[in-house]
């Protein structure tokens, strides 16, 4: 049976959202995909793209699932409000992705008749990497939302209190730094800058997928590599030096605080 789907916001998080439905049209189709956007040029472009249907905050269309996916300096409690008078809760399923906003600041303007899913999805979506968080009110269950969800990224059914760190610790952006700084240390050490890109990634892939094949922790591959006087424990010691680990770690719990700091600065 196919889906009508309805989102609210048209930003670049619900642009890959639409677009990974889009090419998972045969596990998950989708007959109408509504989209309620301020910017005629956005809706324009969704329109081109994946023939979106433009909406106002008037429209009331049959939904399957309404996606709110404004940001969270916007007025979310409105937004969600407006959501209660125009849509079924006996039909709809309410799925949130607005970084920091609670699923009981939810409920303050929507009320607890709709079945209700917080997740803040992984940008690598586009790619179908990327776990996302998912937490469920009491009217909500898996089977309401686990075949729409999955077709952007991956879903972990989580208590709501993990969403804002598994927000704060899954950007990609972390790993990029890394890739970045990896590949000027190629080139420091003289090598050309597309050899050392290349080199980089493939090392990092590589080590990932040997890392998931044997199924242990890092420590135990590092403990393996890292012979007495060799190359992998000097670089072991000069990482530790220069507190490599904990600037990781520092960067981690600042973006996790941020999130929260996001919700809490909520409208």
């Amino acid at each position: 049976m196919a889906h009508s789907l309805y989102f609210i916001g048209g930003g670049n998080m619900v642009t890959a959202i639409i677009a990974a439905v889009r090419r998972k049209a045969d596990q998950y189709p989708v007959d109408h995909i509504y989209v309620e956007e301020i910017s005629q040029a956005r809706i324009d472009a969704l329109k081109a793209d994946y023939g979106v249907e433009a909406t106002t905050p008037e429209s009331a269309p049959d939904a399957d699932i309404v996606l709110i996916g404004v940001r969270p300096q916007d007025d979310v409690a409105g937004v969600a409000a407006s959501v209660a008078k125009r849509f079924d809760p006996a039909r709809t399923t309410v799925v949130s992705i607005v970084a920091g906003y609670t699923i009981d600041k939810l409920e303050d303007s929507l009320g607890k008749d709709f079945r209700l899913v917080r997740i803040i999805p992984n940008t690598l979506t586009t790619v179908d990497y990327g776990y996302s968080g998912a937490a469920l009110n009491a009217k909500a269950s898996k089977e309401d939302v686990d075949d729409f969800l999955n077709t952007f990224g991956k879903v972990l059914y989580v208590e709501e209190r993990l969403i804002d760190v598994i927000t704060g610790f899954y950007p990609p952006n972390i790993v990029y730094h890394f890739i970045d700084a990896y590949v000027d240390a190629g080139v420091l050490a003289g090598l050309p800058r597309d050899i050392a890109r290349a080199i980089a990634l493939d090392t990092l892939i590589g080590g990932t997928e040997f890392l998931k094949q044997r199924d242990v922790l890092p420590q135990v591959l590092l403990n393996i590599n890292n012979s007495p006087g060799g190359v992998g424990i000097t670089q072991a010691y000069t990482l530790n030096k220069t507190g490599f680990a904990a600037a990781i770690q520092s960067a981690v719990l600042a973006a996790v605080e941020r999130t929260t700091a996001l919700g809490a600065n909520a409208k």
